[in-house]
């Protein structure tokens, strides 16, 4: 009996520790300097969905863009954006207590930024 409430409390505890470490679905807002010097203010809207990541990511300017082939392990991520015309960003990052760090390669320019969570609100 004592084996099966450890073994039970064991399987608990380390479910809980996987909600609490991979709960990366929400919203993050951060601002990214582009190559162009500019600062630009982008939010993901992100869903963890087991290893799967899906969402979108939105610019300031309202310009949405879906992620592909998002996929987590752990606190790690990644994922691509496709912007056309043979522009692919490649984005790999890791998510923390408040905030995901991501960085972001497209040609030779690389990219890392922190996003902070946001709630929505009512």
């Amino acid at each position: 009996m004592k084996k099966v409430f450890i073994s039970m409390t064991l399987v608990v505890a380390g479910a809980m520790c996987m909600s609490f470490v991979s709960d990366i679905t929400g919203i993050w807002k951060g601002t990214v300097k582009v190559p162009s010097g500019e600062d630009v203010e982008i939010t993901y809207h992100l869903k963890a969905q087991g290893e799967k990541l899906t969402g979108v990511i939105t610019a300031a300017t309202g310009d949405e863009i879906d992620i592909q082939e998002g996929q987590i392990k752990g606190n790690d991520f990644s994922f691509k954006l496709d912007f056309g015309s043979n522009n692919v960003l490649q984005a790999k990052g890791k998510l923390y207590n408040d905030s995901i760090v991501v960085k972001s390669q497209i040609k030779s320019y690389t990219l890392q930024n922190t996003f902070r969570r946001v709630t929505e609100s009512k």
